[in-house]
């Protein structure tokens, strides 16, 4: 067998390893993988909930490593829930804001994204409807944050920017 000393080169099987922790955050040796999930926030409007549902759906496809953690918290806008919120941004590195019509006017989201900025996370506007030009939080647009599209593709890339 050519090549040089054997020492100096991984076999195929260690490339191969190599390779796949790449993608994942851990290889137990007994050939399962665990998937790398991306912990992310999402801050929306009640009523853009079945947009929230749709892009955790559409993220659940084999074809993109994002897997959201469902971080919503069901509660009155109170200190109790801010206290839970403020936990649960904490546990993530980004907070995608979907943006609707009324968004911008949304007291809790704009909370939100207020904390986010104070725990200095990456803060992502998608745009629900992606043909409507619809109002940024002033808290976005102060702070110069990346506004996307409806588009999981682009939606993956950006998370994925880091």
């Amino acid at each position: 067998m050519g090549g040089g000393p054997r020492g100096t080169r991984q076999s195929y099987s260690q490339t191969t390893k190599n390779a796949i922790n790449k993608k994942v955050s851990s290889y137990n040796g007994d050939g399962e993988i665990q998937k790398t999930r991306k912990k992310v926030f999402i801050s929306f409007h009640i009523d853009d909930e079945y947009a929230k549902q749709l892009l955790t759906h559409q993220a659940k496809s084999d074809k993109y490593d994002l897997d959201f953690i469902n971080y919503a918290v069901n509660e009155p806008f109170d200190e109790k829930w801010r206290t839970q919120c403020r936990e649960r941004i904490a546990m993530t590195s980004t907070v995608i804001v979907l943006i609707g019509p009324e968004t911008h006017s949304r007291d809790a989201v704009n909370w939100e994204i207020n904390e986010a900025y104070s725990q200095e996370k990456k803060v992502i506007g998608v745009r629900v409807h992606r043909y409507e030009n619809h109002r940024i939080p002033q808290q976005m647009r102060d702070n110069g944050a990346r506004i996307i599209n409806w588009d999981i593709d682009e939606i993956s890339n950006e998370l994925n920017s880091d």
